[in-house]
């Protein structure tokens, strides 16, 4: 392994645990600033996201393709509702880190795998087979596990971490959806350059608006935050407003969308130097890493032996799962376009794990 890779792998270790982390710290009602807008905060970093990656495609003089009618009809029948799923996995992840430890967060989130297999199934992107329908009844299994909790059968005070294990449940589901979508939007392409992928920082340009829109509308829905989002510890200090206050509230809006971008500049070197192999062992030692982070920093622990067993079950079954993946790689001798696939499952093998 080069030093390139060493790097960009330890970039995105830092970006992404440093989210996961900023962002429980930032919607927690316990354990942060408890801003209780997670929808609205996100719709600023979907409008940040869109501001630095045109920056990013103007200074490197990036090409832009004239939309025809029919990249307009693909853009409406595939385009938009992959983002709207994309906005939905960020939206009810954020939303969740009310309700949920980050521990439990990150090994729910790996249901994304199962959900991708399901709707890959059903769209037959996916041949069934018996062993990965396996692979989605363990993961299940595990996630039922992870949420069990005895105590709360006989409690009177409300449990909230089933409610939000549901939340990362559909936004798993949500996930796997959008990947599913982006395999179509891969395998018809449209237009005289339809072969020529485009990079990450164009699909975040080409998503950030609906995005952003989507949840902005959610939010105004849900949450209804004007003007109250002013007067949480987001823009006070001290139960104070001032002009220094709302500049610390924007300096605090801005750093996880740096860290959005920054981690997919990483994740595209990483795509562009890395083996499949690679990618799903450094995406295990993400999640193990994220897990032990924030046992050390938020003092979360798992309760009981059942969700001890549900995380090492849930670990297990992605672990198999890739070792499934990487063996077929080797031994299976795929078609143009199933190549193509595979190499964008390694996308969706690092992003689910976000």
């Amino acid at each position: 392994m080069n030093q390139s890779i060493i790097l960009f792998i330890a970039g995105w270790y830092f970006c992404s645990i440093t989210l996961s982390l900023y962002n429980k710290w930032m919607f927690d009602p316990s354990k942060g600033l408890s801003v209780p807008y997670p929808l609205m905060v996100t719709t600023f970093h979907q409008l940040l996201l869109w501001i630095i990656s045109g920056i990013y495609l103007k200074s490197t003089a990036s090409p832009r393709q004239e939309h025809s009618t029919q990249e307009w009809k693909f853009y409406f029948k595939y385009i938009v509702p992959t983002a709207l799923a994309t906005a939905g996995d960020i939206g009810l992840g954020n939303v969740s880190f009310k309700f949920i430890a980050l521990t439990i967060y990150t090994i729910v989130k790996s249901s994304s795998i199962a959900f991708v297999l399901l709707f890959g199934c059903l769209l037959h992107l996916e041949k069934f087979q018996w062993k990965l329908m396996a692979v989605v009844v363990v993961m299940f299994g595990g996630v039922v596990m992870m949420a069990y909790k005895p105590d709360s059968i006989t409690s009177q005070q409300p449990d909230h971490t089933v409610l939000g294990v549901f939340l990362v449940l559909g936004s798993s589901c949500l996930s796997g959806l959008r990947w599913v979508y982006t395999q179509i939007i891969l395998q018809k392409g449209v237009g005289p350059d339809a072969s020529v992928k485009r990079s990450p920082i164009e699909t975040i340009h080409q998503f950030s608006p609906i995005m952003g829109v989507a949840l902005f509308a959610a939010a105004l829905i849900v949450e209804k935050p004007f003007p109250a989002i002013f007067k949480t510890s987001l823009f006070t200090w001290h139960d104070k407003i001032s002009a220094l206050s709302i500049l610390r509230g924007f300096g605090l809006l801005v750093i996880p969308g740096i860290q959005v971008f920054l981690m997919t500049i990483c994740e595209l070197g990483i795509l562009q130097r890395a083996q499949v192999l690679t990618l799903s062992i450094a995406g295990i030692v993400k999640e193990l890493l994220t897990i032990v982070v924030s046992m050390i920093v938020l003092h979360e622990r798992l309760s009981g032996i059942y969700n001890w067993a549900g995380m090492c079950i849930i670990l297990l079954d992605v672990c198999y799962y890739n070792f499934l993946r990487y063996k077929q790689k080797t031994e299976i001798q795929y078609r143009p376009m199933d190549d193509e696939y595979d190499i964008d499952t390694q996308e969706f093998e690092l992003e689910q794990r976000k």
